[in-house]
């Protein structure tokens, strides 16, 4: 009896040493996001509103793997709708120069898409990314595999498979697509010593959902960044895409789309951006003869960021958006948009 109850106490011990040293390896943070909007256009947008509130908890679980999960709740339409934003357990231990992931994340594509609104170098979605993936990003339940390729050049490839249920931020559990969400992301790493350094992507997304309709999306993603010291001095971000929707007895669907957004640094605290947005769709025709109307959705959004430290930055952003139509009068929209972004506890690091 001694005997066993001696064992039981050792395992008792053992294994709540090791959920100790879970719990410590385990870090946990906090983001809020609020975000204040004047329209110039329609008065029913003005107002604060507290955009995103998330939680985060990560770290390793053990030796070999580790875990993500982030909380995360938006108002939408004046209720606050908390969900589960990231779940997954992955590794970079098992396969030499190789990392996967299983669970629900954001989708390895492209720049913004891999990123949480409040990580966003300005404040909202160019068009680009709200008409293609979300305001925020497209996030699905599935596997991502990423391997460094043994080159002599920096070759990065991210390849994933999801559900593809849903596309886009919904609440439902969607249907059953013909072809599930898939897509490769191959990118390229390039040095230039005190000049800066350059990150390039290529990338292809493509599903079918349950009503046959086929979305394929096409694009390349550039950031290019100089630092000095621990100071970022210049920024160069864009993302350019193309997207062709098809289906049964549907005519087929063709945009291009594009954001440009230089940065600079006034001083160690203050950022100074522009971003140009461009959007065009590829297969508007006239109504009359069915030949194509051309048009062009081209905005500028100058940004201005004052980070008070690591956990704390403001920034305020003016738009001005002009959707024009071949035989059309343009569409002028305006508004400045004010946003705090603070931070609790230890955000993860993110990749370059």
């Amino acid at each position: 009896m001694k005997k066993l109850i001696l064992t039981a106490a050792l395992i008792s011990t053992t294994v709540t040493t090791a959920s100790a040293q879970v719990l410590q390896n385990m870090q946990s943070a906090a983001a809020l996001d609020l975000v204040a909007q004047l329209n110039f256009e329609d008065s029913a947008e003005n107002k604060l509103d507290i955009r995103a509130a998330e939680l985060m908890f990560f770290g390793p679980l053990d030796p070999t793997f580790d875990a993500y999960l982030n909380f995360a709740a938006h108002n939408e339409e004046g209720e606050f709708m908390a969900e589960v934003h990231e779940a997954y357990v992955g590794s970079s231990k098992v396969i030499p120069n190789s990392r996967f992931r299983v669970g629900k994340f954001f989708l390895g594509v492209g720049r913004l898409n891999q990123f949480h609104q409040h990580d966003w170098a300005f404040v909202s979605a160019p068009r680009v990314q709200a008409e293609f993936f979300d305001e925020e990003g497209i996030a699905d339940t599935g596997a991502e595999f990423s391997t460094l390729l043994p080159t002599d050049s920096y070759w990065d490839i991210t390849l994933g498979v999801t559900n593809g249920y849903t596309y886009g931020h919904s609440h439902d559990e969607g249907e059953k697509p013909q072809v599930p969400t898939h897509y490769i992301h191959p990118v390229n790493f390039v040095d230039f010593g005190e000049a800066g350094a350059l990150q390039w992507g290529m990338n292809y997304l493509g599903r079918t959902d349950a009503a046959e309709t086929k979305t394929q999306l096409y694009g390349l993603d550039f950031v290019f960044k100089k630092m000095e010291g621990k100071t970022l001095s210049f920024l160069f971000q864009s993302e350019i895409w193309y997207r062709n929707l098809s289906g049964p007895g549907a005519d087929t669907q063709e945009d291009i789309g594009a954001y440009f957004y230089p940065q600079m640094s006034l001083s160690e605290r203050l950022l100074l951006g522009l971003r140009v947005d461009l959007f065009s769709d590829l297969s508007r025709s006239f109504i009359s003869d069915g030949s194509r109307q051309k048009n062009l959705d081209y905005g500028f959004v100058p940004t201005l960021t004052f980070k008070n430290s690591e956990f704390s930055l403001l920034r305020v952003a003016y738009t001005y958006d002009n959707q024009t139509y071949q035989g059309e009068s343009d569409t002028i929209s305006q508004k400045i948009e004010l946003q705090w972004v603070a931070i609790l506890g230890a955000h993860p690091a993110h990749s370059f």
